[in-house]
């Protein structure tokens, strides 16, 4: 582990009945960097990142977390140290905006007045104003609103690492670049927070990595900041991603 590592994998692994989904896998990643997992169904990108807060554990090989390995570390006490917004946000429907919010402070037994400034200071950052919004309950948010707050849900406890499972993958295009953009501020603002994020869209891999992990058939292909890999493709899973994105700007470029 080098210093400033989070996250490091090391030879890992996972065969599900015969299958190996994730392929002999290390890597290393910094603290405080925004790092997406690139690749198409099937790539062994979930199971990676999902192998994180140990919702499936390794067949083989060690994953290190902030230095200790994670197979020591109780589950539930490590989960409650990483954030995670998957597609289907999951808010509780019969508790409001704060309460949804408060969710894991309240279970780490947090003191209600820091719950109430943490739960504040967050619903501004995501730019839904507690003063409008905190005593709403969900059914009265937008799809994209409500994303929102399942990334304030999940940042609540400060978490050092927060995972992102495909969470704009059903909302609609125009939403989707907007919380693009918010989430790449509140990354910013955050400075070290360290955000692993997965999606199938390459321009959403590129517009947001500070470092763009991809992945095919379980491997890793290229991890490297996006002008690297446009740059210097390596192998020809990656070359071919690269030339299709160009192929496509060409259309858009001829009937604009």
């Amino acid at each position: 582990m080098t210093a400033g590592t989070i996250i490091a994998f090391q030879e890992v692994s996972k065969i599900y009945q015969e299958k190996t989904v994730v392929d002999q896998v290390s890597l290393a990643i910094q603290k405080g960097e925004f790092i997406t997992i690139l690749g198409t169904s099937g790539s062994g990108k979930t199971t990676t990142l999902k192998m994180i807060n140990r919702l499936v554990e390794p067949t083989s090989g060690q994953i290190l977390f902030e230095g200790e390995e994670l197979s020591q570390l109780d589950p539930v006490s490590l989960r409650r140290r990483i954030g995670y917004v998957v597609q289907q946000i999951g808010l509780f429907p019969h508790m409001t905006i704060a309460e949804n919010i408060a969710t894991v402070p309240k279970l780490l037994k947090w003191d209600p007045v820091e719950i109430g400034d943490r739960v504040k200071e967050l619903m501004n950052l995501i730019q839904l104003p507690y003063e409008e919004y905190g005593s709403r309950y969900p059914k009265e948010l937008s799809g994209g609103q409500q994303q929102r707050v399942g990334v304030a849900r999940a940042l609540a406890a400060n978490p050092d690492v927060v995972l992102f499972d495909e969470p704009f993958g059903a909302i609609d295009a125009i939403t989707r670049s907007s919380l693009q953009e918010e989430l790449r501020n509140i990354h910013q603002q955050l400075e070290d927070k360290t955000f692993i994020f997965i999606t199938h869209d390459i321009h959403e891999a590129f517009r947001l990595g500070t470092r763009v992990l991809i992945m095919d058939e379980g491997r890793v292909c290229q991890f490297d900041r996006p002008e690297n890999i446009i740059q210097s493709p390596q192998g020809t899973f990656v070359a071919n991603l690269i030339e299709t994105v160009k192929e496509q700007e060409k259309i858009w470029r001829a009937y604009a």
